[in-house]
């Protein structure tokens, strides 16, 4: 039998991993898990006032979790949701600065240019197989940026502009 996820509705983030028989107990633990750290930070709120706006920040996102609940859900259902997640946003005009800063943050990946684009993944994934890409649209002048999958060429950045 295949171990479920147990993932935050919030975010689609994975809690942990379990047998099916196991799936309520540990939804419990994860509720537990938050609201002891919804309780702390709470307390942390009240005796570190100088953070007070970061304690706040940790509140409402713990109390989110919280409200949003937990679900157990099957690998493929989570390879779906992440990639909705992920990949569903269109892609975002950014100024050159922001480009070259991303270009030399860390080594780019699967660096391609032609006479009318140069484009990257920047080196590292945020989860999975994705990775933030940019491009910059030599006709226009305009940079781009957008989370692709790198191993899914129809998610790229060239793709999404219609510059192929």
């Amino acid at each position: 039998m295949t171990d479920l996820l147990i993932v935050s509705l919030h975010r689609n983030e994975c809690f942990t991993t379990c047998k099916p028989e196991d799936a309520e107990k540990e939804i419990k633990r994860a509720k537990k898990f938050y609201e002891d750290d919804l309780a702390l930070v709470t307390s942390h709120k009240q005796s570190y006032p100088d953070n007070a706006d970061y304690w706040q920040e940790r509140i409402e996102e713990y109390s989110s979790i919280l409200k949003s609940g937990f679900e157990a859900i099957n690998w493929e259902e989570y390879e779906k949701r992440e990639r909705e997640r992920w990949l569903s946003k269109e892609p975002k005009e950014i100024s050159q600065k922001e480009w070259e800063y991303a270009l030399c943050v860390l080594p780019p990946k699967n660096w391609i240019r032609n006479e009318r684009y140069s484009m990257f993944f920047i080196g590292e994934c945020t989860t999975m197989t994705f990775y933030g890409q940019y491009l910059q649209d030599f006709q226009t002048g305009k940079f781009y940026y957008a989370m692709a999958d790198i191993l899914d060429k129809s998610t790229w950045l060239d793709k999404m502009l219609g510059l192929v």
